[in-house]
């Protein structure tokens, strides 16, 4: 018969290595499943989210749920489109001068770095023996030529990915069908699709991995509607502000930054301090301050506003958040950065709803087992003999006279 401690020590093992092996699957599995069935993904949160639309319609204008959601996928789908063509042409009349101009650009660039240097160099004349004046003349000469190579490749580089771009521009297409295609089908099914979904009516709703995987999706939904709201604020904030002060392009900068805004550790920030040195290095010193305070201004609203936003989304505090962001971040880079906190709100919500109960008691038994087996033994001392008790001496009789 089986000792409590070793079947402890069975139970442990055993749901060790199914944690491990489902780690395992979902780090090589889950981005083969997503290459290969991402459309379908896509397609259940949108069909979500046009459901109360679709009820709508099905209650009050007495449409049938295939002719109302083939309606809105076809309006969606317009939308779309006529918001790509829009950003196309856009794009290309904004990409043409500058691949006109690009060598123009960088050399009037390399110019107004090389007068910085020769002013910095006229400065320090009086302070510096001339041999350190042509040690740094020639580092700093060197730098602007590194500058000059570099931003000549990376206009070339930029022409190629738009190219590039350009060529996958039909499987885009292909791959807009699929969605558009998936999205009908399971917003005219989305009741039956859902009672089979976590959460659903045909779900053991009792189970751990029913209950794990609701937190998992109220957790990624919490944090998508975090994202989506600073998003949203960046693209209304910089449409204002870019357009108050007369930016060209004011709105495709404010779409941009929006959508930049929905990447962790890049956000907005990156696009408005590559236009602050831009427009520092080609003299326009008011527009490069316009644009480095919206963007110091954004950031500081972010940091401030972002823990109590996580916080209510997903149910963990700040600290947890940030600690789940930077251990995604060390593990799988940007896509660790948005799965962490997701990740850390599923674990705080397990030990909450005491899933792991089972494993902690048969760990804390293991634990006593080993603690009393290797604990040292202590001497007995020897018992000590006896000593019989003597009697008490009586005092002899008192003779009477």
């Amino acid at each position: 018969m089986l000792s409590e401690e070793r079947k402890a020590f069975e139970r442990l093992s055993f749901k060790v290595i199914i944690i491990v092996l489902v780690l395992l699957a979902a780090y090589f599995l889950v981005p083969q499943v997503w290459d290969k069935l991402s459309p379908f993904f896509i397609a259940i949160p949108l069909a979500a989210m046009l459901q109360p639309v679709i009820r709508f319609c099905f209650r009050k204008l007495k449409l049938k749920k295939s002719i109302s959601s083939l309606i809105l996928v076809l309006m969606l789908l317009g939308l779309v489109i006529g918001v790509l063509i829009w950003l196309i042409g856009l794009v290309t009349s904004m990409v043409n001068p500058f691949f006109a101009q690009s060598e123009d650009i960088v050399t009037s660039t390399i110019g107004t770095i090389r007068q910085a240097v020769n002013s910095l160099m006229q400065y320090t004349s009086d302070n510096f023996s001339p041999e350190v004046q042509a040690q740094i003349s020639k580092a700093l000469s060197d730098m602007v030529e590194s500058l000059r190579v570099w931003g000549l490749s990376a206009s070339g580089a930029v022409a190629s990915y738009l190219v590039n771009l350009a060529t996958g521009f039909p499987y885009f297409i292909i791959y807009t069908t699929f969605l558009a295609m998936a999205l009908y089908f399971i917003a005219r099914d989305y009741d039956d699709i859902r009672s089979y979904l976590p959460g659903g009516k045909r779900r053991n709703q009792a189970s751990n991995t029913t209950q794990l995987t609701n937190s998992a999706i109220r957790s990624l939904i919490g944090y998508l509607r975090v994202q989506g709201t600073f998003s949203l604020m960046v693209l209304v904030v910089s449409l204002i502000v870019l357009n108050a002060f007369r930016f060209p392009y004011a709105s495709a900068i404010a779409i941009i930054a929006g959508i930049m805004e929905m990447i962790p550790m890049v956000g907005s920030g990156l696009l408005y301090i590559l236009m602050g040195i831009i427009y520092l290095l080609t003299g326009n010193i008011a527009a490069a301050v316009q644009v480095l305070a919206l963007t110091a201004v954004l950031q500081l609203a972010r940091r401030i506003l972002e823990p109590k936003f996580m916080s209510n989304s997903i149910g963990i505090t700040p600290l947890e958040s940030l600690i789940g962001m930077f251990v995604g971040l060390r593990v799988g880079g940007i896509i660790g950065l948005i799965g962490g906190p997701v990740a850390m709100a599923v674990l705080v919500g397990a030990f909450r709803g005491k899933i792991f109960e089972s494993m902690k008691r048969d760990f804390s038994c293991l634990v006593a087992y080993l603690r009393n087996r290797w604990r040292p033994a202590v001497p007995v001392p020897a018992p000590v003999p006896a000593v019989p008790e003597q009697p008490e001496p009586s005092e002899p009789p008192v003779k009477e006279k």
